[in-house]
């Protein structure tokens, strides 16, 4: 190896001391990648790189697939409910919001297939509001988690980056190879520099090519419609791709700086993978759960009889009494009155409750997302999600839009009861508002506003910065670091 090192650097103009020359850099760096390209680690990489990537664009396209068409029936259903429905009959009506399917899914998944999608509420307080995920897939089928492009980057390029760097320094001082590359007049981070960037071209050359497949298959046997804002998140995920690598090939340069045999460099960094990968992400969702618990089903129910009691209690009996509205209507409707206002009050303490309950739950995973920060694995996939809008911060929009849609809709009846003279306007109780047909086209469907590029890298802005001191300091100890043989 030394022989074919010396060759080589012999084929190249030598440099003197005083001027070294840049060919010598381009000599190491081609022998980097010679070395890399040519063996099975690359190989396998590779393969199993681009051949997940591919895997995630089907099964990604398939989700939204019948996803689009689960929903579809959503919608049909909705639209016959309300197609000959009159106002008084409209008030019971369960009204859907659905969180369209997500059509990043193969990209970036971000915990949407497995969050609800559906909430459904009515205008009157007497009924429940509902909030499901609906879907046509089998809940019992093993692997669950999504093939997207954040699983290759999170978990396949940083394996990929310790398989292909582990030896790339104590290897070169074992073999013999080093202090001949240390001999010819250059810097040495030079000569880590070039390791890091032939690294970092064999992990970023699949990764592209992966990319390009998963999208060809995405949008076209798939069937995944993107839009044009779709592409710049899609870009952005690339990106941070391409600089995850970097960060994991600089971290496999590092340690294989650190250890003296090779053996050694592939332990530290199987147990860091492990670690990162797999501990760190289960322990901060064990911590979360012990910090911030969520409260159960039964102290909800006890919370609910409490709101139960206290209505009693306020109203001392006033409430509870619907009669039939033409013997209601002699004394003005004064017992449904206080019956509607005290229903009124129930339902909104207790969608409280159900608020606060689904707050918590978001508050619990936002904390098992920060916890999980100390894995340099977790940041990535945040500042994916965060780029292209997706896991908590749109299921909050989809929350906050959902119950706006609500609100529009309750104007618009009440427009509607407020123009029969004949209504007893008690807002809105089957039976206690107009009779009229809600004329066609006055009900609107849910139309989710996603979030925009823009608004993707002002939130993806303070965790961006951070992430990238940490490649920074990571890079700087690296150049000023001193070989040793």
């Amino acid at each position: 190896m030394t022989e074919n090192l010396q060759n080589q650097l012999a084929a190249e103009s030598l440099p003197t001391r005083e001027s070294p020359s840049p060919s010598v850099v381009r000599t190491i760096l081609r022998r980097e990648l010679r070395q890399i390209l040519g063996g099975f680690r690359f190989q396998a990489s590779a393969l199993l790189l681009v051949g997940l990537m591919a895997l995630g664009a089907v099964t990604g396209g398939a989700r939204y697939r019948s996803e689009v068409l689960v929903q579809s029936e959503v919608a049909d259903s909705y639209a016959e409910a309300t197609s000959k429905v009159t106002v008084d009959g409209l008030t019971e009506t369960l009204l859907p919001a659905v969180k369209p399917p997500w059509r990043l899914a193969p990209v970036i998944d971000g915990g949407q297939s497995a969050t609800p999608n559906v909430y459904a509420q009515a205008l009157s307080a007497l009924v429940t509001p509902e909030i499901r995920q609906v879907h046509s897939g089998n809940d019992r089928l093993p692997g669950r988690e999504p093939l997207d492009w954040m699983f290759a980057i999170r978990v396949v390029l940083p394996l990929a980056a310790f398989l292909l760097g582990y030896d790339a320094v104590c290897g070169e001082s074992r073999g013999g190879t080093l202090k001949l590359l240390l001999s010819y007049p250059l810097p040495r981070w030079k000569v880590l520099a070039s390791k890091l960037l032939a690294l970092w071209s064999c992990l970023a050359a699949p990764f592209l090519a992966g990319a390009a497949v998963s999208l060809l298959l995405a949008a076209g046997p798939a069937g995944v419609p993107f839009q044009a804002g779709d592409w710049i998140r899609i870009a952005l995920v690339g990106l941070l791709g391409l600089w995850a690598a970097a960060f994991f090939a600089l971290v496999a340069i590092l340690i294989s700086f650190w250890c003296r045999e090779p053996s050694t460099s592939l332990s530290v960094l199987a147990w860091l993978w492990v670690t990162a990968v797999i501990v760190v992400p289960a322990l901060s969702g064990l911590l979360a759960h012990r910090v911030r618990p969520i409260p159960t089903e039964s102290q909800i129910a006890r919370r609910m009889r409490a709101i139960d009691q206290e209505i009693t209690r306020e109203y001392a009996g006033r409430e509870g009494h619907w009669r039939l509205p033409e013997w209601a209507a002699a004394d003005g409707f004064t017992w449904e009155r206080a019956s509607a206002a005290a229903e009124r009050r129930r339902a909104d303490s207790r969608d409280e409750v159900r608020h606060q309950a689904l707050q918590r739950k978001i508050g619990q995973a936002r904390l098992a997302k920060t916890l999980a920060w100390l894995s340099p694995t977790s940041p990535v996939a945040d500042l994916g999600e965060r780029l292209t809008g997706s896991s908590l911060g749109r299921d909050e929009s989809f929350l906050a839009q959902a119950q706006g849609f609500r609100q529009v809709l309750a104007e618009r009846v009440k427009a509607l009861d407020a123009s029969d003279p004949e209504s007893p306007h008690i807002l809105f109780f089957a039976g206690y508002v107009s009779k009229r047909a809600v004329p066609p086209g006055t009900l609107q469907r849910f139309t989710f506003h996603e979030r925009s590029a823009r608004e993707g890298l002002g939130a993806a802005g303070a965790p961006l910065a951070l992430f990238g001191a940490e490649s920074d300091r990571k890079s700087t100890r690296l150049n000023s670091s001193h070989i040793t043989i």
